[in-house]
């Protein structure tokens, strides 16, 4: 299990705004097959992405630059860093695991590749680090996205009341008890005792068994809540629950009698 905890800022709203609408990092494209980085189109400079078995590879330093991660390559241990925020992540191409943070092991033996000088990662290395992913074979889409920009674009829609542009675009598609009524619900319930919406204050993220669960505090006017998102190996929704945040910790901490 990888755990993890990232500030999100308030300017991530405005990428959850217009979700679904995608625009491209200012280089030249470089393969039929596109990758979506935080809902926007990633072209590389001769880095095409290609398919490996069942596995996506993507080129590594573009990806989690992308990402905002900053990338430290060590050639006399064959070691990479990658740091963002208070993360780290720390591997060798030909190593069995991932160190994160400095201290926790996480066993991991996906195959990274070299191509002329350039190193490809297995979309399976992104699932690793805690990333939500997806790929569509039939439309040599992948996406890849960091848990925190997915709560705030999931929670933009909400607020925006764009709830069937969020069903199709994030949910699985036999989420039926998911339906538009339910989610309008779910957001009333919250929105109008709570007051006007800010943006996300939190998040954080919790992976098993390919299964991505992400929690995040959602901040209003007047109180916070807590936003539930379960993700399927897909990378898409499968239950969304919305909730104050005294219930959950009501929830957490029952009274005991």
């Amino acid at each position: 299990m990888f755990k993890k905890i990232a500030a999100v800022f308030l300017s991530v709203m405005l990428f959850a705004a217009g979700a679904g609408v995608l625009t491209s990092y200012n280089v030249n494209a470089a393969s039929s097959m596109r990758i979506i980085v935080n809902g926007q189109e990633l072209q590389t400079v001769g880095a095409s992405a290609y398919t490996h078995g069942p596995d996506a590879m993507l080129p590594l330093r573009e990806t989690v630059e992308a990402l905002k991660y900053k990338v430290t390559f060590t050639g006399a241990t064959g070691t990479f860093l990658l740091e963002r925020f208070q993360e780290s992540i720390q591997f060798r191409l030909s190593g069995q695991e991932l160190v994160l943070n400095g201290k926790n092991k996480v066993p991991y033996t996906g195959g990274f590749e070299l191509k002329q000088k350039r190193a490809y990662a297995p979309l399976s290395f992104f699932a690793a680090i805690g990333l939500v992913t997806s790929y569509q074979s039939a439309t040599g889409q992948i996406e890849v996205y960091s848990p925190e920009v997915m709560s705030g674009a999931v929670s933009g829609l909400l607020a925006a009341g764009n709830y069937q542009a969020l069903r199709e675009r994030y949910f699985a598609r036999e989420t039926e008890s998911l339906s538009l009524p339910v989610l309008q619900q779910s957001w009333a319930g919250i929105d109008l005792p709570a007051g006007s919406y800010l943006g996300v204050k939190s998040t954080e993220s919790t992976q098993r068994d390919g299964a991505t669960t992400i929690v995040s505090v959602l901040s209003f006017t007047k109180t916070e809540a807590v936003l539930t998102l379960e993700l399927d190996t897909s990378g898409k929704i499968t239950k969304l629950t919305l909730l104050p945040v005294q219930a959950v910790e009501a929830a957490a901490n029952p009274v005991q009698s």
